[in-house]
């Protein structure tokens, strides 16, 4: 597959057009409608908020199964074993925004954080033993871990004035990537541990609107949305644990595409088309990075924002209205 570099020339009336709407696409996904603060009772669901169940699907489209009682459903990401789901969830009685993690099957159910706060953008440890999340308790949305049993008290991790989101923890635990909230948004690259003044990096050139970054299983790679190549797409950096920095990027997508995820043995890509199809890409992300041809493989239900895989990549999770 041929790989598109990213241009770096004057910005055209077309690029910037393609800024004004990665932005508002960014937005709309995340945190579209407000900055809500502590008591969430009374307030409608933000973007991406779907009342209904967890649901399975094969890679052909069909329902194979749910997990987690009706409620209101956000954002989600599985455990690196596949057995457990971690998600944001509405309170039934308050409408408190708080994180929960299931059994994958269907089984049982722990609510890890109850704080009048919004807590959502649950991540996992590579173990999966700890799960960090963002959480506006304190006003700004900062970055919280806590035991994925729900044992012990929730640790603030990093705290600054800008508002952030944690999409992936690095397979090693020494680096967790967020996006800034704002206008446009921007991935950061930051140290797990450390004093409380670190600093992140920024993954992408911050004049380009990027989000939903995400390591590969081995740690080798990130994958992202961003309009950096002229248009919003999935593009690939790689990237060196040892030193924390990232080489140049490779656009995989064309013609639109968000949200990527990798299969837990980093041999496929799956992400959202621009016609908002789960697609599938073959990948080898060893020294160098190559791709196959996308395959789409169904039509996401209306109104799916967030969503992940199975490590397997032969299931796919999302909440969807009124199952």
């Amino acid at each position: 597959m041929r790989h598109r570099p990213p241009r770096h020339r004057a910005p055209s009336y077309q690029a910037c057009l393609s800024a004004a709407v990665a932005v508002a696409i960014g937005l709309f996904l995340f945190f579209a409608d407000a900055q809500p603060r502590a008591g969430q009772a009374g307030k409608a669901p933000p973007k991406g908020a779907i009342e209904g169940r967890l649901t399975w699907f094969d890679r052909q489209g069909k329902i194979v199964g749910t997990t987690g009682e009706p409620g209101i459903y956000r954002t989600l990401t599985i455990s690196p074993d596949g057995k457990r789901v971690a998600v944001e969830r509405n309170d039934p009685r308050t409408q408190n925004r708080d994180i929960w993690v299931f059994d994958s099957a269907g089984g049982n159910a722990i609510r890890l954080t109850s704080d009048p706060g919004w807590d959502a953008f649950p991540t996992w440890s590579a173990d999966g033993s700890r799960i960090v999340f963002t959480s506006n308790r304190s006003g700004v949305y900062n970055l919280y871990e806590k035991s994925a049993t729900g044992a012990g008290s929730e640790q603030l991790l990093y705290a600054s004035m800008e508002g952030k989101g944690p999409t992936s923890w690095s397979p090693d635990g020494k680096y967790l990537i967020y996006y800034s909230l704002g206008q446009p948004t921007h991935l950061r690259l930051l140290a797990a541990s450390g004093p409380p003044d670190r600093q992140p990096e920024p993954l992408v050139d911050p004049q380009f609107s990027s989000i939903t970054g995400r390591f590969s299983p081995d740690g080798r790679w990130i994958a992202y949305t961003s309009n950096e190549s002229g248009a919003n797409e999935v593009s690939v950096r790689p990237f060196d644990g040892a030193t924390g920095k990232t080489g140049a990027p490779l656009v995989v997508t064309h013609g639109g595409g968000r949200t990527p995820l990798w299969r837990g043995d980093g041999k496929e890509l799956f992400y959202f088309d621009g016609e908002g199809n789960v697609t599938a890409l073959e990948v080898d992300a060893g020294e160098t990075f190559r791709a196959g041809t996308p395959q789409r493989l169904f039509k996401a239900p209306a109104g799916v924002v967030f969503w992940d895989a199975a490590p397997d990549g032969m299931r796919f999770l999302m909440p969807v209205a009124g199952s």
